[in-house]
């Protein structure tokens, strides 16, 4: 038996018990909550009124869903999420634990997230963003003019031009791709960290590529 809340008037957040997500289905249709086919909801999740989760979208434990969000085919959502009203998520999405996005974010398809990110108001992300572990965008952010990444050891920042700063550092990507290795030494990085910094300008590489052709 699992519990999924939903808003009654007078009541607020109330929880209903079911064992298959088609027994609420009346509570649904009154709330005009669409869910396609094989979704799965994890124990103790809210589901704002106007929801629509497409084919396929898994989300974890205790995970809140505002009035009118939208999530496409195949989304997954880690433990904790938590999505303010009218988020839209395009298909095959990926947001780790401890997610929260505030009201009318956008994320275009194949975006995955990390755990413990946080988006604030009307932050909108292009297809195939990614974003590791703890990373935090103002409101308002659009990821194809800027993107602040909050890694292991110092802040990734791109503006949209042909240069990228970690940390105090400021090169153009062509040198960072040349020389990480070296500056990474010179900084104390560890392995680990140089090939996850790696993989941060490999990533804002092949978006600034994509960008420069529109």
């Amino acid at each position: 038996m699992k519990t999924l809340y939903l808003w009654v008037s007078d009541k607020g957040w109330t929880p209903f018990q079911y064992n298959e997500l088609s027994e609420l289905s009346s509570e649904f249709e009154a709330r005009n909550i669409k869910l396609g086919d094989g979704c799965k909801l994890g124990d103790g999740c809210e589901l704002g009124d106007g929801c629509e989760l497409g084919d396929g979208c898994k989300l974890g434990y205790w995970c809140e869903l505002g009035d009118g969000c939208e999530l496409g085919d195949g989304c997954k959502l880690g433990d904790w999420c938590e999505l303010g009203d009218g988020c839209k998520l395009g298909y095959g999405c990926e947001l780790g634990d401890g997610c929260k996005l505030g009201d009318w974010c956008k994320l275009g398809y194949g975006c995955e997230l990390g755990d413990g990110c946080k988006l604030g108001y009307g932050c909108e992300l292009g297809d195939r963003c990614k974003l590791g572990y703890w990373c935090e965008l103002g409101d308002g952010c659009d990821v194809p003019k800027s993107l602040f990444i909050s890694a292991s050891r110092h802040t990734v920042s791109y503006w949209g031009e042909d240069v990228i700063q970690i940390g105090c550092k400021r090169y153009t990507i062509s040198e960072w791709q040349k020389h990480s290795r070296k500056i990474g030494e010179a900084e104390g990085y560890s392995p680990e960290q140089m090939e996850e910094y790696k993989g941060y300008i490999d990533l804002i590489a092949a978006m600034h590529k994509t960008w420069a052709l529109h």
